[in-house]
C-alpha cells in the first residue's frame, strides 16, 4: 500500500492538519513604477517578481526509544497511533520529504553491586549506543536483518515499516540515556559510518524521545570507574515490586544483579533521580547547544534547523516521583528532559507519557515540522529591510512581520539561496496564509 493510500484510508477517521500557503511577491509603492536595478546576479532587480516556494522541505526524524523493561505499553501506543504522525507530516501542500530512523536509549549501565562478593558492574551496549536500529521482538531480537534502518517518505509501505522500527522490545538498558544516544547518532563517528545518509545536507532535524524515566546521560560510559555514577545504590530489603520499598522518591524494586535475575530483587535508589546524581551527569546545556548549533552539512557554515520533542514522565500530580494513569505508570519525573525542551524554546515540545492515547501528542510533534519555519527565497532582495511578510491567521487582522521583528534574514552564501526564519508571533502555524511584499521607494 502506498503512502498516499495509507493517508487516504486513515483520513476518514483522523483529523487532517493542513498548512495552506498563498504566496506571491507583491509590490507596495507610493510613486508609480519602481526600478531597483543595479543589483548583482541572483538579487531581485525589479520590484515585481514571483516568490517560488521550495517544491519540498527535507526533514530527518530521529526517534529515540526507551527499550527498558517497563516500556511495553508505551511502545505499543506509538505503534498504534503512528499513522496520525505520518498524516500530519504529509498534510502540508509543501511536500514533506522526510526520513525516519530509530535508536534506543541504551548506551551503558552502571551498578554499584550488592554485598562484599558483588563488585561494581558496568554493562555496555555496543550494538545500540546511538546506532540506527532495525525493528525488534519484545525480547529484543531483530525481526528481519534485511530491513533498512532509514525509511523515506517514498519507501513502499513506509507506515508499516516505521511501526516495526519503533518497536524496540524491552530487553534494553535500565539506565536511559536519551540525550546521549541522540548525540551519538548525529555526530562522528556514527554520522559518517553506521548512520551515514541519515542526516542530509540542508535538512531539518526532529528528535523525538520516548521514555518513562528521566534522562540519565553519563557520556563517560564505562570509562573512569572512580567517577562513574552508579544508578543502583546501596542494597536494601528484598522485594517483589515497588510498593514494598516505602514509596521513597527514586526507590524501586530492582534486580540485585541484572545479569543474574535468579538473585532476586532488592529496594534500591536510582541515583539519576537525586539532585546529587543529576549533578554528576553530562549537563543538559551541552546537548541543547549541540542541537542548536548543529551544522546543516551544506558547506556554507549555516546551522541546521533542529527540533526536540519528548513524550515523558511530566505529569506528577499523583506523586512527586511518578506520574500515573489508569493504564500505565511512568518512573521518575523528567526533570532533565523538561529542561532540555525549555531551552529549545519554540523548537521544543514535551507531552505526558501517561496519556491514554498518544494520537494528539504525535500530531502535535509532527506539527512542529509541518509548517516550515525557514523558507528559501528564489531571489534575494536588494535590501532585506524592504521585505515584509503578511500572515493571515483565521479571521484576525493580518500579522506584519519585518526583519528583526518576526523573522531573521540570511543573505545568499556559498551558492546557497537567501532565506528567512520566522520567529516569535510570526512563526508559521497550520492553516496560515503567507504573502511576501517588497516596499520600494520611488
Amino acid at each position: 500500500m502506498s503512502l498516499l493510500e495509507v493517508v487516504a484510508k486513515k483520513r476518514s477517521t483522523s483529523p487532517r492538519v493542513a498548512l495552506l500557503f498563498a504566496a506571491g511577491l507583491l509590490t507596495s509603492m507610493s510613486l508609480g513604477a519602481c526600478d531597483c536595478g543595479g543589483a548583482p546576479d541572483g538579487v531581485v532587480d525589479q520590484c515585481q517578481s514571483e516568490l517560488a516556494l521550495p517544491p519540498s522541505v527535507a526533514t530527518d526524524i530521529l526517534f529515540v526509544i526507551d527499550n527498558s523493561g517497563s516500556m511495553r505499553e508505551e511502545q505499543q501506543k506509538v505503534v498504534d497511533e503512528l499513522h496520525t504522525f505520518v498524516e500530519t507530516l504529509v498534510s502540508s501542500p509543501i511536500r514533506n520529504d522526510f526520513q525516519i530512523g530509530v535508536v534506543t536509549t541504551g548506551v551503558s549501565q552502571n551498578f554499584a553491586g550488592c554485598g562484599e562478593n558483588q563488585p561494581p558492574q558496568c554493562i555496555q551496549y555496543p550494538e545500540e549506543s546511538g546506532l540506527l536500529q532495525r525493528g525488534k521482538t519484545l525480547g529484543g531480537q531483530v525481526i528481519d536483518p534485511s530491513d533498512v534502518t532509514v525509511l523515506s517518505s517514498s519507501t513502499p509501505d513506509v507506515l508499516a515499516l516505521a511501526q516495526r522500527l519503533v518497536g524496540q522490545g524491552i530487553g534494553g538498558a535500565g539506565q536511559e540515556m536519551g540525550l546521549e544516544a541522540a548525540r551519538r547518532a548525529i555526530t562522528e563517528p556514527l554520522s559518517s559510518s553506521g548512520n551515514a545518509g541519515f542526516l542530509r545536507p540542508g535538512a531539518r532535524l526532529l528528535v523525538v524521545i520516548l521514555s518513562d524515566e528521566d534522562d540519565c546521560s553519563d557520556a563517560r560510559g564505562c570509562e573512569d570507574p572512580a567517577s562513574r555514577l552508579f544508578i543502583q545504590g546501596a542494597c536494601g530489603n528484598t522485594c517483589q515490586d515497588d510498593s514494598e520499598c516505602g514509596g521513597a522518591a527514586g526507590s524501586y524494586c530492582l534486580y540485585e544483579r541484572p545479569t543474574d535475575p535468579s538473585r532476586g530483587r532488592r529496594c534500591t535508589v536510582n541515583a539519576c533521580e537525586s539532585a546529587e546524581g543529576r549533578a554528576r551527569l553530562e549537563p543538559v546545556e551541552t546537548y541543547v547547544q549541540l542541537l542548536q548549533n548543529l551544522d546543516d552539512g551544506t558547506g556554507t557554515g549555516r546551522r541546521r534547523e533542529v527540533f526536540l520533542a519528548v513524550i515523558g514522565a511530566v505529569d506528577a500530580s499523583a506523586s512527586p516521583a511518578r506520574c500515573r494513569s489508569e493504564v500505565t505508570e511512568a518512573y521518575g519525573v523528567a526533570v532533565r528532559y523538561k529542561a532540555a525542551v525549555d531551552q529549545m524554546g519554540q523548537n521544543g515540545l514535551i507531552e505526558s507519557i501517561c496519556n491514554e492515547s498518544y494520537a494528539a501528542s504525535l500530531a502535535k510533534i509532527a506539527a512542529l515540522v509541518n509548517a516550515p519555519q525557514t523558507v528559501d527565497l528564489a531571489r534575494a532582495p536588494p535590501d532585506p529591510r524592504l521585505l515584509f511578510f503578511e500572515i493571515v491567521r483565521g479571521t484576525a487582522e493580518p500579522l506584519r512581520c519585518r526583519q528583526g521583528e518576526g523573522f531573521e534574514y540570511e543573505p545568499p552564501v556559498g551558492g546557497a539561496p537567501a532565506r528567512v526564519t520566522f520567529k516569535d508571533s510570526c512563526r508559521l502555524q497550520p492553516g496560515d496564509q503567507l504573502s511576501l511584499k517588497v516596499v520600494c521607494a520611488g
